[in-house]
Order: structure tokens, then C-alpha cells, then sequence
């Protein structure tokens, strides 16, 4: 098997840790906001960091899978919207990483709720990500019940 193959093959193994890892991050800066401690910072700044690498690897990976992923006419519109939001949630994380490095210790002011909100959108562009990647895995019926 070429390596390419095994490289792009490596996308849904690659997937879930920038998923979860950013997304912890989202849910401590929801902490933050009542809670908000040193080591809290260093660790959203930390999962960031992982999940921007991992988002990244997601992507390189997901670019070459997608050259063995032909879905029908009319689901591509998913497999672009899929590749294209990966590449801006990669994007994303990393600008929420910088935003997480510089703005750590503001608890006050605009830059405090620019480093959230650039945190929580990228929270939810990779949830919106996932769920295409989910789609076009396990079909936009997987929710509905009753026969099969």
C-alpha cells in the first residue's frame, strides 16, 4: 500500500484527540469565567497548543483521505464544506493558541472576552466539522429510529 494511502488513512485515527482536546479547552474557559486560576490558564493554553498541532494533522491527514472518498452527487457539497471547515478549524486553533498565550493573565476588559470568544468559536467550529465528518460516515439518518 503507498504511504500516502496509510497517511490519509490515518485521518480518523488522527480526528478525535484535536476534538476533545479543544474542546476541553472551550469548557475551562467556561470555568474561568467563575473560577479563574493560574494553572487553569497554563492548562487551556496546553490543550490548545495539542489540539492546534492535532488540528493540523487532522487536516494534512483528511486532505489525502479525501483523494479516496467519493461520495455521490449530492452529498460533495458535505465533503467540501468538510474539507474547507477543517482547514479554518485548524486555523483557528492556532490563532486561539496565540490568543490563550499572549491575553493569559487579562481578567478584565475587551481582550479578556476576544481571547474567549476566539476559544469558544473555535469550539464550534470543530464540533460543526465533526458532525459533517460524522455525516458522511454514518449517514444523515443515524438518528432516526423506528425500522430499519
Amino acid at each position: 500500500m503507498p504511504m500516502d494511502v496509510i497517511f490519509g488513512r490515518m485521518h480518523p485515527l488522527v480526528i478525535h484527540f484535536p476534538i476533545a482536546l479543544i474542546l476541553l479547552a472551550a469548557a475551562i474557559e467556561v470555568i474561568r469565567i467563575k473560577w479563574d486560576r493560574p494553572y487553569l490558564s497554563q492548562m487551556t493554553l496546553f490543550l490548545l497548543l495539542a489540539g492546534a498541532l492535532g488540528a493540523l494533522a487532522a487536516s494534512a491527514t483528511g486532505w489525502v483521505f479525501s483523494h479516496e472518498y467519493y461520495p455521490p452527487p449530492s452529498e460533495q457539497w458535505m465533503l467540501e464544506r468538510h474539507r474547507w471547515l477543517g482547514i479554518s478549524t485548524a486555523v483557528l486553533a492556532g490563532m486561539a493558541s496565540v490568543a490563550a498565550y499572549r491575553w493569559a493573565g487579562v481578567s478584565t476588559g475587551i481582550t479578556l472576552w476576544l481571547r474567549r470568544g476566539i476559544i469558544w468559536l473555535t469550539a464550534l467550529a470543530v464540533t460543526v466539522t465533526a458532525h459533517l465528518g460524522a455525516l458522511m460516515v454514518w449517514g444523515a439518518d443515524y438518528f432516526q429510529f423506528g425500522t430499519p
